[in-house]
């Protein structure tokens, strides 16, 4: 089932990012064994999620703008984000994977947005915790995302938000959004 799609990023993406590719895949299946999410698309989702990272940024833009919707000047203004909506369009309509979870997983690994699921969560966390990451926190980050994914969401969403404030980036409303929800689902839960 996976041979071919882990052929496939072998074949368009460089050795650090298949190598990264892989290793959220392999967290991913098993964040999603341990909060009772289906591991095979959570490994399918991990394998996918840079699908496209590498792709040059125009080709990117082409791809979304072709299949999805134009880029607001935020979006445009923040190239980090391309890929996860260029990876969502090209798995949905190049790969004709047709599977909802999977496609919004890719599609808000790096963003977030408001409603996000128990699934979403998991492709997320599971790039920022994969085994070759290596920023500082990032033991803490793991052990939240073990223990509480809200939790973990809310501490990286904080982490995100304040380096993008500081490299004066754009802040994707996606971002924002789900910093809120988060925020909100944790007091509705904890309080």
């Amino acid at each position: 089932m996976y041979e071919n799609y882990i052929e496939l990023i072998k074949n368009t993406l460089s050795e650090y990012r298949f190598h990264h590719s892989m290793c959220v895949a392999e967290r991913a299946r098993e964040l999603a064994k341990k909060h009772g999410v289906d591991e095979n698309k959570a490994y399918l989702a991990g394998i996918l999620h840079d699908v496209t990272k590498e792709m040059p940024n125009d080709e990117q833009i082409a791809l979304i703008e072709k299949y999805d919707r134009k880029l607001t000047y935020v979006e445009k203004g923040n190239h980090r984000v391309f890929h996860q909506m260029s990876g969502a369009v090209y798995v949905k309509h190049i790969l004709k994977i047709d599977d909802v979870e999977v496609i919004n997983g890719i599609r808000y690994h790096t963003t977030g947005r408001e409603g996000m699921t128990l699934f979403e969560m998991i492709i997320y966390l599971a790039d920022f915790t994969s085994e070759d990451r290596s920023y500082p926190d990032v033991d803490v980050m793991r052990r939240k995302t073990d223990e509480d994914l809200y939790s973990a969401m809310m501490y990286s969403l904080k982490y995100t938000i304040k380096s993008v404030v500081e490299d004066n980036r754009f802040l994707h409303p996606d971002t924002l959004s789900c910093y809120n929800y988060i925020l909100n689902k944790r007091k509705e839960l904890y309080e």
